[in-house]
């Protein structure tokens, strides 16, 4: 087992020391005050302009969600009304059942 790492080693070694003669040079590279002052600026307009339109799209969804909800509860109201007034016909129609009822029990008795 340890012989297979070895040869492994040895046969990468080549290759990380040209990858590692290409990598140095951009891990060493510093950026000046100035660049650093500019680049932070930036950031932070672009995450400002981010905030901001976040917050439109937070307003415009609330203003949306506040037309669904009383659209709903319009349309809960509707459904009440239209619930008593269901209630009321089926009263009506027990109501003339049951003297439909007795006047069939009236009828049989004479």
């Amino acid at each position: 087992m340890p012989v297979t790492w070895m040869t492994a080693i040895g046969a990468a070694l080549p290759y990380i020391e040209s990858v590692a003669k290409l990598a140095l040079p951009v891990f060493k590279q510093r950026k000046s005050d100035k660049e650093a002052a500019d680049s932070l600026q930036k950031q932070i307009e672009e995450l400002q302009t981010a905030v901001t339109h976040n917050a439109e799209h937070v307003r415009a969804l609330a203003q949306q969600l506040q037309t669904t909800v009383s659209a709903l509860e319009q349309a809960g109201v509707q459904l009440a009304q239209a619930q008593r007034r269901q209630q009321r016909w089926a009263v009506l129609a027990l109501a003339l059942g049951a003297v439909a009822l007795l006047l069939a029990l009236v009828a049989l008795l004479r």
